[in-house]
């Protein structure tokens, strides 16, 4: 059984498998964001193995593609694809994403070192580690990974050596859940959003005497902001945290070791199937309704269109206290220059924001509530967010505030 980039015509319906993150060939993975099949066919002809010189985009980023870019097949893998010949059947986009992403455990043996593909016609002019750098996954560590070493050491009590095969082993236990590009850099354990002055404004109202000030991280992923709170001396009885996939809750305590200390409340549940008053759905979120004084959501608004922006923040406003005049909405996101609707993962909308259209919409949000909202926009200076230079420039980081007008 070989595997072969051809044309669903010229071959039996029976035979493919339809996938558009890649094509396997032969022993070889060439990324295509066209359509691709496997199927039985013969390495001889030539036109099985052409790629369009065209560009993958979504989430593996933007480069030429061409046979310079075969990865080696590991064996596991590589039987579990042969397998396909008993049974042929869809490959879902996901799957095959991780599929390709899997193979960075093997990039340093099977791709780095250039003479262990002398023999094979299909020679990567790269390996995989400097393809998807930048993209959706790497192996390294980032530079700025020490100080979530420290807080593990001091707050979780895991043994130094110990620490760095504790984050990859959580990694990919994250990752086989849901493949976000916050996962696969490892950015859902970075520590910066300390840096943020509003972060200091909210850390000062937990800590002040008697307070009762009441805190929750939308979008909370395994719950690093409200663990930090916690080491910052915040009592976690007033910490919540909610996120979509209630594993990531799980994997939370496990990367934290701290079940039965961390006295925070977790919700899993859906911010756009709950907004609407006559939502006869999942009502789990309801537990927070009047109940926040400050709510933090980092990389959350710039995963979702418009519309669906506006749901979530009116479910935020539903959850504020509406007796507090000093109720905060901060965290951080993926702005531009130029907004308007940008293509996700896989095909979704969404839409990024600059300074003013972040006021425009929660100025809808105001009036579809009935309350008045001033934001704050700050642009984060960041060199490195896109290593491999495939923008178009308009691209920032942003940090935000929003308050009460």
């Amino acid at each position: 059984m070989s595997f072969f980039f051809s044309r669903p015509n010229r071959i039996s319906p029976t035979s493919y498998a339809i996938t558009q993150r890649g094509v396997i060939v032969a022993d070889h993975i060439f990324v295509t964001r066209y359509e691709a099949v496997l199927c039985e066919g013969s390495r001889s002809d030539p036109s099985h193995r052409k790629l369009p010189s065209q560009s993958l985009g979504a989430e593996l980023g933007e480069f030429p593609l061409g046979s310079n870019i075969a990865f080696p097949i590991p064996g596991q893998l590589g039987k579990r694809l042969r397998d396909l010949q008993s049974h042929p059947i869809p490959l879902p986009d996901q799957i095959m994403q991780k599929w390709l992403m899997r193979l960075r455990r093997y990039s340093r043996c099977a791709m780095a070192a250039e003479d262990a593909n002398k023999s094979n016609r299909h020679q990567p002019s790269r390996s995989l580690d400097y393809i998807l750098k930048g993209k959706v996954y790497v192996e390294e560590l980032p530079p700025d990974i020490e100080p979530i070493r420290r807080f593990l050491e001091k707050y979780s009590g895991i043994r130094g050596k110990d620490v760095d095969e504790h984050i990859h082993q959580i990694r990919d236990r994250l990752w086989e859940i849901y493949p976000y590009v916050c996962i696969g850099h490892f950015r859902f354990l970075s520590l910066k959003f300390t840096l943020d002055p509003r972060y200091q404004v909210a850390l000062s109202r937990l800590l002040a005497p008697d307070s009762k000030a009441t805190l929750l991280d939308v979008g909370c992923c395994v719950g690093q902001v409200l663990r930090q709170l916690a080491f910052d001396g915040v009592d976690s009885s007033r910490l919540y945290g909610t996120d979509l996939e209630p594993r990531f809750l799980e994997a939370g305590y496990d990367l934290f070791k701290d079940r039965d200390k961390f006295k925070a409340t977790f919700v899993a549940g859906d911010m756009l199937n709950q907004c609407d008053e006559d939502n006869g759905g999942n009502r789990s979120l309801e537990v927070f309704d009047g109940k926040m004084n400050i709510i933090h959501a980092t990389s959350f608004f710039h995963l979702f269109t418009w519309e669906n922006q506006v749901r979530a923040a009116r479910r935020m406003v539903r959850f504020l206290d509406p007796n507090d005049s000093y109720v905060m909405i901060f965290g951080r996101q993926v702005g531009t220059t130029t907004p308007g609707d940008r293509e996700g993962a896989r095909g979704s909308k969404r839409f990024l924001h600059n300074a003013t259209s972040w006021q425009e919409l929660w100025d809808e949000v105001g009036k579809l509530t009935g309350t008045s909202w001033r934001t704050v926009v700050n642009e984060i200076e960041e060199p490195d967010m896109h290593p491999d230079g495939n923008t178009d420039g308009t691209l920032r980081r942003i940090r935000f505030g929003i308050f009460r007008a």
